[in-house]
């Protein structure tokens, strides 16, 4: 999540707020780490190959699309700055609670063909505890699976 405006997050008791930063930043960002444990139910056409003695069905190199969930736990935050002080640059990484949940859970879902799969995660709890903003993280990306 980036801030704008020149601002950066600042904890003030239970709240986490954006304050004006004194220096104009070329980068503001904050970044919280969870670790989850997702799980998904899979459609995917399969492929029957019999044998003698076996009956084998296999889904390699097919379109699969996968709903689900998951489940998890927030392990840290932090916030990366960049900025200028008399055309010196800087750059601080600010470690803190952030007043985040500890507790994290959504929505999933990706489509895949063979090893590559395009998802998209929804966070169903808010980032920040209240009496804070709501805020809800969405994330888009690629996924590679190694058998």
């Amino acid at each position: 999540m980036r801030a704008k405006d020149n601002s950066i997050f600042v904890e003030n008791g239970d709240r986490t707020q954006l304050k004006y930063f004194k220096y104009d930043h070329d980068k503001s960002k904050f970044r919280s780490d969870n670790l989850v444990c997702p799980l998904h139910f899979e459609f995917v056409p399969s492929k029957r190959t019999e044998g003698a003695d076996y009956i084998r069905y296999s889904t390699n190199s097919q379109f699969k699309i996968g709903v689900g969930g998951y489940a998890g736990f927030n392990i840290g935050e932090r916030q990366k700055l960049k900025y200028k002080v008399d055309g010196d640059k800087k750059k601080d990484k600010l470690k803190g609670d952030y007043n985040t949940n500890d507790f994290v859970y959504g929505l999933s879902s990706y489509v895949s063909l063979g090893g590559t799969a395009l998802y998209v995660k929804y966070d169903l709890n808010p980032l920040f505890k209240d009496p804070n903003l709501e805020m809800r993280n969405i994330s888009f990306g690629l996924r590679f699976d190694i058998d």
